[in-house]
């Protein structure tokens, strides 16, 4: 994750963003500008630790099977994020990309936070294919060939910057999310 214009690494010398690597670091309020500012065709978050509080592929709905305090926690979403595919429906359409294999929690989950569209569309990613491949084979090609722009939300930079097509592609924007990014 080292960047070659400023020689700065983007997890350790925060905060630090490039233009030209196409990669920036921020959180919900950074989402915001980056969908104003490029005004992408495509909108792609991640879920776990995201655009959700969960981890590692919890479910984000409630259990009410086990009686212990940490199976009923409530799990929020980040309202920046939320104001951020509010925002960019005027541009074009909004996804998540996850490994969580709750698909149909996660629909829900959004549909109870009023993000109908976003729920319909949820999209897991296989194991063992990198988010960036998954991305190239479903939204850059055939009729997605034209795209202006698109902008990948992850919090782990390794979905950043792992995959050769997703760190070349001059279409993707690619922004390593924090929480509570202090500027």
């Amino acid at each position: 994750a080292f960047c070659p214009h400023f020689r700065r690494c983007f997890v350790c010398d925060s905060p630090h963003s490039c233009e030209e690597c196409r990669l920036y670091r921020g959180d919900g309020e950074s989402a915001i500008e980056l969908v104003s500012v490029l005004q992408p065709r495509i909108l792609l978050l991640d879920f776990d630790r995201t655009l959700c509080s969960t981890k590692s592929g919890a479910s984000p709905l409630p259990q009410n099977k086990s009686k212990s305090k940490h199976s009923r926690h409530q799990h929020t979403i980040d309202s920046d994020l939320k104001v951020a595919v509010a925002a960019h429906r005027t541009y074009g359409s909004s996804h998540v990309i996850t490994r969580n294999s709750h698909k149909r929690d996660i629909e829900e989950f959004l549909i109870q936070h009023d993000l109908k569209d976003l729920a319909s569309n949820v999209h897991v990613v296989p194991k063992k294919m990198s988010k960036g491949s998954y991305i190239k084979d479903n939204f850059f090609t055939g009729d997605n060939l034209d795209a202006s722009s698109c902008i990948f939300i992850d919090d782990d930079i390794r979905e950043l910057v792992r995959d050769n097509w997703l760190k070349s592609c001059e279409q993707v924007h690619r922004l390593l999310f924090v929480r509570a990014f202090s500027k």
